[in-house]
């Protein structure tokens, strides 16, 4: 960070300092006794407690948001959240989120507090169109580092999805039909998005509670410029922009729960098949008389993941209370190919037998002692994280289009394990300050024993205002293509690099919230914060000899990202609006010599990008219905980008673009039925002009990409049975 950036960085946050103890010394005498019922979080806290006693800043994505968004998967909602976007890939369907301009490998996702598995390992880079919200209580977001808490590949944040765990009657039986245009596609068959869900629960007793849904999203693909899989001209418009896929999610979970004990055991099992059309067309031989007919070489994709999880909870002697997880996952990666006559409308023979490419199968368990009592001024955490993980890539060298499979010539199982052990204390220094300083050591069984510390503090500056800064430093260690691919033929080199390091890095945080509240029933509150993440030793794909041209793994890359953000939320009688923007720059510094190749490298100046969304729900009770506009800028972006035929560096530029959401939520029968309308995407947006992105080792920059599939509309007709 430069001198200048640096004055920035720490005038803005003196100055959320000053302004917070200013406002603090005006209305501490003109304060509400009347305290407001917060949400719950479990987020980095030591037992579950509201958001306003946490020492963490932590968002909250409620049910209610939700249901007002008709949202599916977690990447429905998180799209219109700041620093968040999710970008699909054509080739396998397989999308790729990224927080603060690091993509997914550098942001945890938990569900109930595990990680999830992915085919990088646990947690990191786990596709979120993939993970359904039907049973989902909430969504918790803390962003940030949070490496003692949750160890390696947390550096800009953890996403933490709570399902649901009980109920507040005997038996709660719903579901819901969802249709949607894709687009301005849509048929009852071929054609949209189609969703049906189903879920039961029961109350035992007051101690046992069971639940059990299904959910299948049916995505028929969406043609934009493509001509779909009937199309037999060889000019490359045959498939689809964004591939039809189908998702059957399912759950079940079976809770105990007494004075001094809780326990849940969590069933949840994903299958999803992705179909990929090949846009290259050839003549095919019907017989031997000569008579021909359009044909092309297709795929299937095929994905199944289990999660098995189960959670103890129990108060030891008294004064000790011991959290423990124990969760064993399995994903696996499998496709097909086959031959697909055009003409015929139907498949050349049978279709081959799946492959397994890609897997990988975690044992992990996480366990952790607290004593939250045990003074007025002092409590603590001790705990451990063990992670057994396995990663498979299978040889699987056949080719469409030019695009391989796993990227693997040959038959690769590796362990990839780890050992934690962490701690942390909450120390009460006085009746308005709370300090957190928290260790954490992680040993591998590849590489050298890595520690991350962190502090976090909270002032309350009174009973509605908070003033909270955290430091806390993290690693992300290799993933399994890093270390191992091996894909070289005429045409590629590609390798991994079993040398890498893990990268290194921090973040830093502060945030001042003000609440507010009046007597004609006006609530709000604003956070003001500031950011700070630096990563250096970071993983490139890069160049190491010209000719021929050979790209390897390297650690080259140092990477900074800094800005603040403004959140507003608003609420008065029957209308709560929201109002957020964010202003964030990054900076990159690469090795300017790798193996003896000068790159020209760029400048590490900032360049900055602002962002601003926003919410409006107006309900009207008598009527039992919410109108909601859900509203997004992501504004102009900069970012270099390696051209590999001058060996430079260039700086790149994305279009900015707005998404705006509307939708009527009206419930019938006393809440037995409930339908919701909308349109999404208002603005029509597809695809964004960019300069700023590369599409692979030997491709050159692209033009733009594909982020969305336009302006469409859906319907939700859902049923609600409570006894």
């Amino acid at each position: 960070m430069k001198k200048n950036s640096y004055k920035k960085f720490f005038l803005f946050s003196l100055t959320i300092i000053i302004c917070s103890f200013t406002y603090s010394q005006e209305t501490r005498d003109k304060e509400n006794k009347e305290k407001d019922i917060d949400e719950v979080v479990v987020t980095g806290q030591y037992q579950q407690q509201s958001v306003n006693k946490s020492i963490y800043q932590v968002e909250v994505i409620s049910q209610e948001d939700i249901k007002n968004r008709a949202a599916t998967t977690i990447s429905d909602i998180l799209s219109y959240y700041l620093n968040f976007i999710t970008i699909p890939n054509s080739k396998n369907g397989d999308s790729e989120a990224s927080l603060f301009g690091l993509d997914g490998q550098y942001f945890k996702v938990l569900i109930n507090n595990i990680p999830m598995v992915s085919d990088y390992g646990m947690g990191s880079n786990v596709d979120l169109t993939k993970i359904n919200l039907d049973n989902v209580e909430r969504i918790e977001i803390v962003r940030g580092s949070m490496g003692t808490d949750y160890g390696s590949n947390s550096l800009t944040g953890v996403i933490n999805i709570i399902t649901r765990k009980k109920i507040n009657s005997k038996w709660k039986i719903n579901g819901y039909l969802q249709e949607e245009t894709v687009g301005k596609e849509y048929d009852w068959k071929e054609q949209g998005r189609h969703i049906q869900s189903f879920d039961i629960s029961h109350s035992l007793s007051e101690k046992w509670y069971i639940s059990i849904g299904a959910n299948r999203n049916d995505f028929k693909g969406y043609f934009g410029n493509k001509e779909g899989k009937r199309y037999f001209e060889n000019d490359g418009k045959r498939g689809y922009e964004w591939l039809p896929k189908e998702q059957w999610n399912s759950n079940a979970l079976i809770n105990y729960k007494s004075t001094n004990f809780n326990a849940f055991y969590n069933l949840q099992y994903l299958n999803e098949l992705t179909n990929y059309y090949n846009p290259i067309v050839d003549y095919r031989s019907l017989s031997d008389g000569g008579l021909f007919t359009y044909a092309s070489k297709d795929r299937n994709y095929k994905t199944d993941r289990w999660l098995h999880h189960l959670f103890l909870n129990a108060k030891l002697f008294n004064y000790l209370n011991y959290n423990g997880d124990f969760s064993y996952q399995k994903q696996s990666r499998k496709s097909r190919d086959y031959v697909y006559d055009i003409g015929m409308r139907e498949t050349f023979g049978k279709k081959d037998a799946y492959k397994k490419y890609a897997g990988t199968e975690a044992w992990y368990t996480r366990g952790t002692f607290t004593s939250p009592s045990m003074s007025k001024f002092l409590s603590y955490q001790i705990g451990y994280e063990f992670n057994f993980i396995e990663g498979l890539r299978s040889a699987n060298s056949s080719s469409i289009g030019g695009m391989n499979t796993s990227g693997f010539q040959k038959d690769l199982r590796k362990h990839l394990d780890n050992y934690d052990v962490f701690g942390s204390t909450e120390i009460k220094a006085s009746p308005e300050i709370s300090l957190k300083p928290g260790f954490r050591a992680s040993f591998n069984t590849k590489f050298e024993n890595q520690y991350s510390y962190s502090l976090a503090m909270k002032y309350q500056l009174s009973p509605n205002s908070n003033f909270r800064t955290e430091i806390t430093t993290t690693n992300r260690t290799p993933n399994f293509d890093e270390l191992y691919t091996y894909f070289v033929d005429t045409n590629h080199n590609v390798q991994g690099n079993e040398d890498l390091i893990p990268e290194k890095g921090y973040s830093s945080s502060i945030y001042w919230n003000q609440k507010f509240k009046s007597k004609d029933n006006f609530k709000g509150d604003i956070t003001l914060s500031t950011l700070y993440i630096n990563l250096k030793d970071r993983i490139e794909l890069a160049t190491v000899n010209m000719q021929p041209l050979e790209y390897k793994y390297l650690n080259v890359d140092k990477f900074k990202r800094w800005g603040v953000q403004l959140n507003s939320n608003m609420r008065i009688n029957n209308i709560h609006f929201n109002l957020n923007a964010s202003y964030f720059g990054v900076s990159r510094t690469l090795e300017d010599n790798i193996n003896g190749i000068h790159i020209t490298t760029p400048d590490n100046d900032y360049l900055y990008t602002f962002q601003l969304n926003s919410n409006l729900n107006y309900t009207l009770k008598k009527w039992g219905t919410t109108f909601s506009l859900f509203y997004k800028y992501n504004g102009k972006e900069s970012s270099y980008v390696l051209d590999s035929k001058t060996d430079s560096y260039y700086l790149g530029k994305q279009d900015d673009f707005n998404l705006l959401d509307f939708s009527v939520r009206k419930s019938f029968f006393n809440k037995f039925i409930e339908l919701t309308a909308g349109v999404r995407n208002i603005f029509d947006v597809k695809k964004v002009n960019t300069t700023a992105a590369q599409s692979g080792a030997h491709d050159g920059p692209i033009k733009s990409i594909n982020l969305f599939y336009g302006r469409s509309y859906f319907a939700k007709l859902g049923f609600n049975f409570n006894i």
